[in-house]
């Protein structure tokens, strides 16, 4: 994310990054075997942060004198898809405008069978392009959701606080968070989660984390790992190592297991997590997010503050 927002800033973690890298003299074999990774990582961050700073006209334009350019159809690629992908969450609309406009591009190059890399990174460029058809079609079908009164609560077990009813939402604000513990991203929006609670729960608002039964994650809250278990878990054993997840996160909403089926889940369009539904004080679905990162977040604490003045 950073990448594509503040190159410099970027470029300065990478710095401190490869400078500790350079450091590190681990003993440990496989430590060891980390550091090669790292590097291949960095190389990959580097060419990233030298995309982001070139503009896509530019791109264009050398292609526009020169199809034959493999190495240009790649960064072409590359750079429209860093723009599409930030969209097609969020702006549906705007994303199918940019790909087709890409794609029309793509097609249009001057190329003949003789140049066979760059006829084989187009097709290559056409592909990748091609795989957002099924995100804008998935955010479009939740922006439909938009205006439509919510579902009951179904839920099998409440975590990390006490139970809600549907009365108990009336009149108020409520996000719900699809996650799982086993989600690297949804952890990622946990500071979120934490900062909207405290800031808002005296404010009719109400945040609700919804999961389900995995029963195979086990949870050592002193290392903060999961590691899956030999047997299934017990429904009770399941709520039990939740709410540790919970107090070793310091999360403070109520987390809810849904009941095999997700019933909530379907309802919602989840298919993908961490997955945001925005709800006003009328009951109304306002807004849908999925996905971690500062814009998402920031776009949602935005509606719940202007839902809240409401």
């Amino acid at each position: 994310q950073t990448v594509s927002t503040d190159a410099n800033a970027a470029e300065k973690l990478i710095d401190a990054l490869e400078a500790e890298i350079k450091k590190a003299k681990p003993n440990n074999p496989k430590s060891q075997n980390l550091i090669p990774r790292a590097t291949r990582a960095i190389t990959v961050y580097r060419d990233r942060i030298a995309l982001s700073r070139i503009k896509i006209e530019t791109l264009q334009a050398s292609l526009k004198k020169n199809a034959d350019q493999p190495k240009t159809i790649r960064q072409f690629s590359q750079k429209a898809t860093q723009e599409i992908s930030g969209l097609a969450r969020s702006n549906p609309d705007q994303a199918e405008k940019k790909q087709k406009a890409a794609l029309t591009f793509l097609d249009g190059l001057a190329l003949d069978e003789s140049a066979a890399a760059a006829l084989k990174a187009v097709t290559a460029a056409k592909a990748s392009l091609k795989r957002f058809d099924k995100t804008i079609a998935s955010t479009r079908k939740l922006n439909a959701l938009n205006g439509q009164a919510i579902a009951p609560l179904q839920v099998e077990s409440w975590v990390n606080g006490t139970p809600l009813t549907d009365e108990d939402l009336k009149g108020k604000v409520v996000v719900l968070d699809f996650w799982a513990v086993w989600c690297g991203p949804c952890i990622r929006t946990f500071p979120h989660l934490i900062k909207w609670q405290a800031k808002y729960d005296k404010k009719d608002f109400v945040l609700i984390g919804l999961t389900r039964y995995y029963k195979r994650y086990n949870f050592n809250d002193k290392t903060g790992r999961l590691s899956r278990g030999q047997t299934p878990q017990t429904a009770e054993e399941e709520q039990a190592m939740v709410q540790q997840f919970a107090d070793f996160h310091k999360l403070k909403h109520r987390l809810a297991i849904q009941p095999n089926g997700s019933t909530l889940s379907k309802f919602y369009g989840v298919t993908g997590i961490p997955h945001v539904t925005v709800i006003d004080k009328k009951g109304k679905i306002r807004m849908t997010r999925v996905g971690s990162g500062p814009s998402n977040a920031k776009a949602i604490q935005e509606l719940v503050e202007k839902l809240i003045k409401e």
